[in-house]
């Protein structure tokens, strides 16, 4: 078959470069066109002779200014485009992966640059208010030149960019344009890898948003009761004490008007006691934003985010005032400062320096930490203007008890034969929590369970509406969990092998 001959056109792309480049007398500018129409002639010689960029090309994208690679990649820019420039492109996208945190939207293209001369390694994408971000993907610090005034990005950071910033990379300066000084649209494949994620993107964006709407399903189906001071056995003295405290001044703040509130709380005693369980009904009493989490949450191995967490998190609860914020596990974060966790004692400084914050603007917002072991927490931490007012929560009297039980039998039928002061005279004697007496409770019910035959009926298919309508916890499913849980109680409470009594004690 014969081929007939091809015959290079002249190019739109290189005449409207050689258009707009009339009048310019610079050396640069006429370096630029030179470089543009050798790679011109070189790719359209490629072309015919179907071998590809050539050495020659390769050679002269190479001279093509790295911002006006980036410029030109910039025209065409948009939600859910990233841009990694470097060395090596594994290298690029493994510190992306690290930083992906500081990627709020879905990738659907990426781009990549090599380039050996940089110095390190950055990447770009674009934010959901439609600005331009750069990420510092190195473990340095990199100067962001603006308006003559030098602002440091540091490692593994992102901020925004505009035309003519620069970026200092190891002395070697990136300037920031929004275009390039010639069009070099048809260029771009010569000196960037574009890679297409859009599909698989989107499918994933799906199945998230699907997720979503599951959930909303589910809460409109099946609304729950908010838990309220009337589902706190017991603890009544420390109910009235929240009032005061939290209650009252989000609810009538009129009348608090020229006083210093306390915004730092902390709750401490054993597990099970319930002070996770009262932080929720003291939001819902007080109709508060509840924002509640453990301690752990909030670190990171990365220096500097766990600071930046907890900026956030007070950030959050200030837009959505008023807000309770509880910290479960406070011990793990505001532990004793020592001077050896350097890392630790910033996280401590950070929280002192935001709950100083709090109480200068007076935001409506209390902070109510938790801890099993107070004595851990730094002195500044639980000195007053922080954490001022510290709350005990012990394990429950008999009555307290009473009221537990009560509580947590409410929609369960009890036999009228059931000895409950016996019981609870049994766990008062033991201290145990409102958290143990849930679980003798629910234990309970699953023995008499057993005893009726209801799972047996369960596994064989058997089960009637009579079966259930007619069952009663009775005296000796109470007994048998009651047993059961002293057992595992005394076992805990054995001494670990090799424990020596001091004699001087």
């Amino acid at each position: 078959m014969r081929i007939n001959p091809i015959t290079a056109k002249p190019n739109y792309y290189h005449t409207a470069a050689i258009t707009k480049a009339k009048g310019e007398v610079t050396a640069e500018g006429r370096k630029d066109l030179t470089v543009l129409n050798h790679l011109n002639l070189t790719c359209n010689q490629a072309m015919i002779n179907f071998k590809g960029t050539t050495d020659i090309s390769r050679m002269l994208i190479k001279q093509i200014p790295l911002e006006d690679k980036l410029a030109s990649l910039f025209q065409n820019f948009k939600l859910g485009d990233m841009i990694l420039i470097g060395k090596n492109m594994h290298e690029c996208a493994k510190e992306m992966y690290k930083n992906a945190g500081l990627i709020k939207n879905a990738i659907k293209r990426g781009f990549f640059i090599p380039d050996e001369n940089l110095g390190g390694s950055l990447g770009f994408i674009k934010n959901s208010i439609g600005d331009t971000e750069v990420i510092n993907l190195n473990d340095f610090e990199i100067p962001l030149i603006t308006n003559n005034k030098t602002y440091p990005l540091k490692a593994h950071e992102s901020f925004y960019v505009v035309q003519d910033d620069i970026l200092s990379i190891n002395g070697n300066l990136l300037k920031i344009k929004d275009e390039p000084k010639t069009d070099m649209s048809m260029y771009r494949k010569n000196f960037s890898k574009a890679f297409d994620f859009e599909k698989e993107a989107n499918h994933n964006i799906e199945k998230i948003n699907k997720k979503t709407i599951s959930q909303l399903m589910q809460a409109s189906r099946k609304s729950t009761t908010p838990v309220t001071f009337a589902q706190v056995g017991g603890l009544h003295k420390l109910k009235n004490s929240l009032k005061k405290d939290i209650i009252y001044p989000i609810r009538y703040p009129e009348a608090y008007e020229g006083m210093e509130l306390n915004h730092g709380f902390i709750l401490y005693g054993p597990p099970g006691t319930g002070k996770t369980h009262i932080a929720r009904a003291l939001a819902n009493e007080a109709g508060a934003n509840f924002i509640s989490l453990n301690g752990l949450d909030m670190e990171s191995k990365w220096v500097g985010e766990s600071e930046a967490n907890w900026r956030n998190l007070f950030e959050e609860a200030k837009e959505n005032q008023p807000t309770i914020i509880f910290v479960d596990e406070f011990d793990a974060v505001a532990r004793k400062r020592d001077n050896r966790d350097v890392y630790g004692d910033k996280v401590v400084n950070q929280i002192l320096t935001l709950m100083t914050d709090i109480d200068n603007e007076n935001a409506d917002v209390y902070v109510v930490a938790a801890t099993n072991n107070f004595k851990a927490l730094d002195s500044a931490i639980t000195r007053s203007g922080r954490f001022g007012k510290h709350y005990e929560v012990t394990p429950p009297d008999k009555e307290g008890l009473r009221e537990i039980f009560k509580i947590n039998t409410r929609n369960r039928k009890v036999d009228e034969n059931v000895n409950i002061d016996k019981m609870l005279d049994k766990l008062a004697d033991a201290k145990a929590t409102g958290a143990d007496m849930r679980h003798i409770v629910n234990e309970a019910h699953n023995n008499g369970f057993v005893r009726a035959g209801i799972f047996e009926k369960m596994e064989n298919g058997t089960l009637t509406g009579q079966d259930v309508s007619g069952f009663k916890i009775a005296q000796e499913d109470f007994d048998k969990a009651l047993d059961d849980f002293l057992k595992d109680k005394k076992d805990t409470a054995r001494k670990p092998i090799g424990f020596i009594r001091n004699q001087a004690s």
